[in-house]
């Protein structure tokens, strides 16, 4: 049998897997079966293309991964100092599940698609919580293009971002605990980030400000310098390197740069003529972003919502907004900062976009026929 033809009926058997597990809910929908059948032809497809070199398709933290599962953890055992570094939450499980003979990579991508399906759950449910009719444009800013794409690679992004969707619209306090305490395993800065997000809008709603807009813009640049700042102290924690001060703070690129991370451009504030920042053309991005779409409409909604509605703030927007500005505060520092970074913070716009939406334009309904009436 062909290597092809072996990874393929994995692929078909996992996609099998994936439909019983969907199947078990009542309020199983057929966008679900079309993730799967997506998810299916597309890692099929990839490895047809690229064989064993899939690693280093799109991203090359695949590769990453790879070693890993093939010679970290099966030669140097496991070490409670690599949790973090070497990402157990995810390799430790996808290790023992090849162990039964699976393509490892596959593996990962299945838990990929596995994310996105509990993703749309938990997302579609949050809008039924809050009295949201789903409608097929609504999909689109919460599993849409990007993350579709997404779960066609061995990455841990889409696990990042069901953990912060839980952590974020969970009702349960177990588990909004444990999405918080995941991400932080896969992503200590994004824990970091989440946690300070929270305190900042507990506060925040807390005071009531009388000028809103004002409070906002001050809040976000002292958020944005914490972040900068903290960058450095926990590279002194984590690697022992130098404390020093954040680096050029208020320069115009890095105000263009966060400007930029709302419309899904960042890229070209970050070439330089580094191709190991990004390696393909800025013509090549930027007519990809008329496939993924989501990736600048759902932060463009969500900044509508926000200051569109700014007297309505929710505890939510507040929160994941102060959380992505301190983020940023962070890799500002750093010479990365790209979409993948901001998909578990995209998700999360993207469901409170629709949510803010919706609701207002249901009080437009109902108060536009009594403007009329009093009008006559």
């Amino acid at each position: 049998m062909s290597e092809l033809a072996s990874y393929s009926i994995q692929a078909i058997f996992f996609a099998l897997i994936a439909v019983v597990v969907v199947s078990r809910s009542k309020k199983t929908d057929l966008y679900q079966f079309a993730l799967i059948s997506i998810w299916l032809v597309g890692v099929i497809a990839i490895y047809a293309r690229y064989g064993e070199d899939q690693v280093l398709f799109y991203s090359n933290d695949q590769k990453f991964h790879l070693q890993v599962l093939e010679y970290y953890i099966p030669e140097e055992g496991l070490h409670l100092s690599a949790v973090i570094g070497l990402r157990y939450l995810l390799t430790v499980p996808v290790y023992l599940i090849s162990l039964l003979g699976f393509n490892v990579m596959l593996v990962i991508k299945w838990v990929q698609l596995i994310s996105l399906l509990e993703v749309y759950r938990t997302s579609k449910n949050y809008l039924v919580r809050s009295h949201t009719a789903l409608k097929p444009w609504h999909i689109v800013l919460f599993a849409g293009p990007i993350m579709v794409f997404m779960s066609l690679l061995a990455l841990r992004d889409l696990l990042l971002v069901l953990f912060v969707i839980k952590f974020v619209f969970e009702t349960s306090s177990k588990q909004r605990t444990l999405g918080l305490m995941f991400a932080f395993l896969l992503r200590p800065h994004l824990g970091v980030a989440l946690i300070v997000g929270a305190l900042i809008a507990h506060f925040y709603l807390r005071m009531k400000p009388r000028f809103q807009l004002l409070n906002l813009c001050i809040i976000s640049l002292c958020t944005y310098v914490f972040g900068s700042i903290t960058y450095w102290f926990g590279s002194y924690v984590q690697r022992g390197t130098e404390f020093k001060p954040p680096e050029n703070l208020f320069t115009q690129l890095k105000f263009t740069r966060l400007l930029a991370n709302f419309f899904g451009l960042q890229f070209l504030t970050l070439r330089g003529g580094d191709d190991t920042v990004v390696a393909l053309p800025n013509t090549v991005l930027l007519v990809s972003r008329l496939i993924f779409l989501d990736t600048f409409l759902i932060p463009m909604l969500f900044l509508y919502a926000l200051f569109a509605h700014i007297k309505f703030l929710s505890y939510q927007k507040v929160s994941i907004f102060f959380s992505f500005i301190f983020f940023y505060g962070v890799v500002s520092q750093t010479s990365w900062n790209s979409t993948r970074q901001n998909l578990p913070f995209l998700a999360c716009m993207g469901v409170l976009a629709v949510a803010d939406i919706e609701h207002f334009r249901k009080i437009k309904a109902k108060v536009a026929p009594k403007l009329l009436m009093a009008t006559r």
